[in-house]
C-alpha cells in the first residue's frame, strides 16, 4: 500500500495514510492512542476474494514477537525438563543405590578401624584415612546435588532425603570440629533410607508413636511414684552404713536404682541389702518390678509387635527378607514415568492456553475489519 504519512505535533496525534489512488477509508487505533486512517488503493473501494486473502493485517499488539519468545522459552523449559529427568533416572537407578550403600558400608567400617591405636599414632596413615573420608563425604554430596537437581524444592518434602541432606550438612559445617568430628559414625545411618526392609521397620516404629508415648508417661509416672516412696523409706541406709553403694540417698540415685531394677539387673542382691534391715522392704521392691519390669516394658514390646504384625503380607516378606526387589525398582520406575507423563501434560496445557490467546486476537482482528469494512 503506497501513500504519504501526515503526523499533527499535537499531544493526540493521528496518522493519516493517503493512496496515490483514492479509495476507502479504513480507519484503526494503535495500543499507544495513535489513530491510523488507511486510504486503500483502487477508487472503486471494492475488493475480492483475492486481494483480501493477500492482505497482511497490522498486528500492533506484537503477537508474533510474543509467541516467538514464548516458543523460545518453552524449548528451554522442555531441555530443562529433560535433563532433570535423566539425571532422576541415573541417580535413582537400582545400580547407582547398591554402589552408594556398600559406599556407606565401606566407610562406617574405615571409621571403626580408625579408633585404633595403628591408625591414631601413626600420623600419614590417620592422613589418608582422613583424605578416604573426605571423597566418601563428596561422592555422598554429589548423590545429593543430583537429587536436588531432579526433585528441587521439593526434595525437603521426602523425609529420607531430608535425614540425608542433615547428615552431610552437618558432616561439612563440623568437619574441623574434633569433638563433632567423633558423630561421624551417624553417617552409617543413611544405610536406613537405602534398604527397604529397615524402612519398614523404622515405619512400623513411626506409627505405634502415640501409643509407645502413652505407656512411656505411664511408665514416668509409676517410676516417680516409687522414687519418692523409696526415698522417704530408704534414704538413711548408706549413710548409716547399713548398705555398701548410696542406692536411695536422693532422688536421682533413686530413680538410677529404680530403672536398674526395671530391666531386671541385679534387683535381687539391692532387695537383700534392704531387707537386711528392713525385712518389710520385699513388698514395695516386687511390687515396682512386677508392675515395671514385667507389664509395662512388655506392654511396649506388644505394641511394637503388633505393628509388624499389620504389615501387609508383601511388607511381612519383605520383614523376613523374602522380598522381590524388582517390584520395588518397578514401582520406582513406574513413579518416574509418572512424573514426566504430568511435567508433559503441564506443557500441554501451557501449549493450549497460548494457542487459545493467540485464537481470541485473531478473532478480535478479523472482527475489528469487518466492522470497519461494514462502516465505510
Amino acid at each position: 500500500m503506497n501513500g504519504e504519512v501526515e503526523k499533527d505535533d499535537e499531544p493526540n496525534t493521528s496518522v493519516e495514510v493517503k493512496a496515490s489512488e483514492p479509495g476507502p477509508l479504513l480507519k484503526t487505533k494503535s495500543r499507544s492512542g495513535m489513530i491510523v486512517t488507511v486510504q486503500t488503493e483502487g477508487g472503486s473501494g471494492e475488493t475480492n476474494e483475492k486481494d483480501s486473502d493477500s492482505d497482511q493485517p497490522i498486528d500492533w499488539s506484537m503477537n508474533d514477537f510474543d509467541s516467538t519468545n514464548r516458543s523460545w522459552t518453552r524449548e528451554i523449559l522442555d531441555s530443562i525438563n529433560t535433563i532433570r529427568f535423566n539425571v532422576g533416572m541415573l541417580v535413582n537407578n537400582s545400580r547407582v543405590q547398591v554402589l552408594i550403600v556398600v559406599l556407606i558400608v565401606i566407610n562406617a567400617i574405615m571409621m571403626g578401624i580408625a579408633t585404633y591405636d595403628i591408625v591414631k599414632k601413626n600420623p600419614e596413615v590417620d592422613a589418608i584415612f582422613e583424605m578416604v573420608d573426605e571423597i566418601f563425604l563428596i561422592i555422598f554430596t554429589v548423590e545429593l546435588c543430583l537429587q536436588f537437581i531432579y526433585l528441587g524444592w521439593r526434595l525437603p518434602l521426602d523425609g529420607w532425603l531430608l535425614f540425608d541432606l542433615i547428615i552431610i550438612v552437618t558432616s561439612w559445617s563440623f568437619a574441623s570440629v574434633q569433638i563433632i568430628r567423633a558423630f561421624r559414625i551417624f553417617r552409617a545411618l543413611r544405610l536406613v533410607t537405602r534398604i527397604k526392609i529397615m524402612k519398614n521397620l523404622l515405619l512400623a516404629l513411626f506409627s505405634v508413636m502415640p501409643r509407645m508415648a502413652a505407656i512411656g508417661l505411664m511408665l514416668c509416672l509409676i517410676l516417680y511414684i516409687f522414687a519418692v516412696m523409696c526415698t522417704q523409706l530408704f534414704k538413711d541406709l548408706h549413710s548409716k552404713g547399713l548398705t555398701q553403694f548410696d542406692y536411695f540417698g536422693n532422688m536421682f540415685a533413686t530413680l538410677l536404682t529404680l530403672f536398674q531394677m526395671m530391666t531386671l539387673d541385679g534387683w535381687g542382691g539391692i532387695c537383700r541389702e534392704v531387707m537386711a534391715v528392713h525385712y518389710w522392704a520385699w513388698i514395695p521392691i516386687i511390687a515396682y518390678v512386677i508392675i515395671s519390669g514385667f507389664v509395662v516394658v512388655n506392654l511396649i514390646i506388644a505394641v511394637i509387635c503388633d505393628a509388624i504384625s499389620a504389615l501387609g503380607s508383601d511388607e511381612k516378606a519383605k520383614l523376613e527378607g523374602n522380598y522381590d526387589e524388582d517390584s520395588d525398582l518397578d514401582s520406582n520406575s513406574q513413579g518416574l514415568e509418572i512424573r514426566a507423563q504430568l511435567d508433559s501434560l503441564e506443557q500441554q496445557m501451557e501449549d493450549l492456553t497460548r494457542i487459545q490467546s493467540r485464537s481470541f486476537h485473531a478473532l478480535n482482528y478479523l472482527t475489528k475489519q469487518i466492522e470497519a469494512r461494514k462502516k465505510y
